[in-house]
């Protein structure tokens, strides 16, 4: 797989959809801020939450590995893996 930097042909589809990607993760992280502290909230609910968030950060994980923006850290690295590995199972 080849890697673009951002404004080195980058197509400007491809920067829309991912600006949109980001938009929409700060959104969705901003309403799960909201909502919990909503004393009538379900679990039902907060575990659909928990999904929707789930799919927002996967997304902003591939924005990130599509644009080669991975940090090298062994911590960053080991974050990675836990999250993949955890959404690999749902």
């Amino acid at each position: 797989m080849e890697y673009a930097a951002p404004g080195e042909g980058v197509d400007q589809i491809a920067d829309s959809t991912e600006q949109h990607i980001i938009s929409m993760a700060s959104n969705d992280a901003a309403y799960a801020l909201t909502v919990v502290e909503r004393p009538e909230v379900s679990n039902a609910e907060l575990c659909a939450l928990v999904r929707k968030l789930a799919t927002t950060i996967r997304d902003v994980a591939s924005v990130a590995e599509l644009r080669g923006e991975r940090l090298n850290s062994p911590a960053a690295r080991a974050l990675e893996e836990a999250l993949r590995a955890a959404l690999s199972q749902h």
